[in-house]
């Protein structure tokens, strides 16, 4: 700013330098300059006297601007020296604090160190003094009952032994039990293996009894032979599936069992020639995929009255058995499962009954929630009902009490009111045995 002001003075300057040159120019050539009149000459002389008048008043100007911004500079220097001198003060303080801050950490890590240590010595101190004292009274109760676990180690060791001479005859009992349950599977292996019919009524009681064992009810969650289903094939014949499990929301599963005991009786009970095992093997396996084909051909899932999912179980009733065809034959559930057949054996179908007995335990839970909230529904109807009625009875309510405020005003209040006639009359000397007042009625 400074150098633009005293650039504009120079140029002024130098205006008033041409102004005096052409003037004097002017007065030098008046008398060579034949042409030109005095007139015109004293005109033009008036207009530069004008102009340097001009220059002289803006010179003034700037030149008074030009002080204005000595003073400025001036007091911006003596403002930078004061900030100057309290910046190095702050400094300087600053600098004593951190040396106050830095004496007192010291001294207050230093106490706390005193302090600390002095606490511990004297809690160490307490402790072994305690220690001391109570460390007989710790012992002893441990003492006796070291004392007394002893004498139940004896005890126990000696009813141990009693135990197990009493579990050895258990196991002996066990074991002819078992002998005698051996015995009779095979007599029960014998009597099927000749029979079709006793084989599959007695995979069918094996069904149902892990229908049970997973909390299933009969003719409630399943369908033997269904029962009162009147199930119509395809071809219009009957069908009579063993057992259809009935799902939530009116949906099935068909489950049939197969039996296939002959070839694997036979691979069981041969023990020396390895070569006739495989043979009984492969003919069970062959047994096996009979029946899944039979079963994919009744086509239960195509039934109108069933509402069941594109595939039925098929269930083997011997667990052994199962795992004995699965490791025999590993393509045998994917052989099947394009049959839209699932093979399962009692463990894998009570895994899947108990899912389905949770279904419909949750398919009961929500029946009931439907029911809450139906009555929960009603309830608030009834509330809600309830509470206009009462917030009617309120606003006639308050409608009567006007009445009886407004009444009672009348009876007490204003100049000339019934209840100070009345008195009046007790004054005047009518005798009465009660006192007349009327309690204040707000509003």
């Amino acid at each position: 700013m400074i150098l633009n002001t005293t650039w504009q003075i120079v140029s002024v300057m130098g205006v008033e330098a041409i102004c005096v040159f052409f003037i004097t120019y002017f007065i030098s050539t008046k008398g060579k300059v034949a042409e030109r009149s005095y007139y015109d000459v004293v005109i033009e002389k008036a207009g530069l006297e004008e102009r340097l008048r001009e220059n002289l008043e803006e010179n003034a100007g700037l030149k008074q601007k030009i002080q204005n911004l000595h003073l400025e500079l001036q007091e911006a220097r003596d403002k930078a020296l004061v900030l100057d001198i309290e910046k190095k003060n702050l400094e300087r303080t600053n600098m004593q604090f951190d040396a106050f801050l830095k004496s007192v950490d010291e001294q207050t890590k230093l106490h706390f160190e005193n302090l600390a240590n002095k606490i511990f010595d004297e809690k160490m101190n307490k402790f072994s003094k305690m220690s001391r004292e109570g460390l007989h009274y710790l012992l002893e109760p441990v003492k006796e009952n070291m004392q007394i676990l002893k004498k139940e180690l004896e005890e126990a060791f000696v009813r141990q032994g009693k135990e197990q001479f009493s579990l050895k005859n258990e196991i002996q009992r066990i074991v002819l039990a078992n002998e005698r349950i051996t015995l009779q599977a095979e007599n029960l292996a014998s009597a099927l293996k000749g029979n079709n019919k006793l084989q599959g009524s007695w995979g069918e009681v094996i069904l149902e009894k892990v229908l049970e064992d997973s909390g299933l009810r009969r003719d409630q969650d399943y369908k033997m032979h269904s029962a009162g289903m009147s199930l119509t094939g395809i071809t219009g014949g009957k069908q009579y599936p063993d057992v259809v499990v009935l799902l939530p929301e009116d949906k099935h599963i068909v489950v049939d069992s197969k039996v296939s005991l002959v070839h694997y009786e036979r691979y069981c009970s041969e023990k020396q020639d390895e070569n006739l095992r495989l043979a009984h093997l492969k003919q069970f396996v062959h047994s096996v995929r009979s029946h899944v084909n039979d079963l994919a051909g009744k086509r239960y899932t195509d039934i109108d009255s069933l509402n069941a999912p594109d595939f039925v179980l098929m269930f083997i009733p011997i667990e052994s058995a199962y795992f004995l065809m699965v490791r025999a034959d590993t393509e045998l559930h994917g052989y099947a499962w394009c049959k839209k057949v699932v093979i399962v054996c009692p463990s894998t179908l009570l895994a899947t009954l108990r899912t389905i007995e949770s279904l419909w335990r949750l398919e009961k839970q929500n029946r009931n929630t439907l029911e809450i909230a139906r009555q929960g529904g009603a309830l608030y109807d009834k509330i809600a009902g309830f509470i206009q009625d009462m917030q009617k009875l309120g606003k006639q309510l308050d409608v009567a009490g006007c009445v009886y405020r407004d009444a009672m005003k009348k009876l007490s209040e204003g100049h000339g009111n019934i209840l100070s006639r009345t008195k009046n009359l007790k004054n005047l000397g009518v005798k009465a045995s009660k006192s007349l007042e009327i309690e204040a009625v707000d509003g």
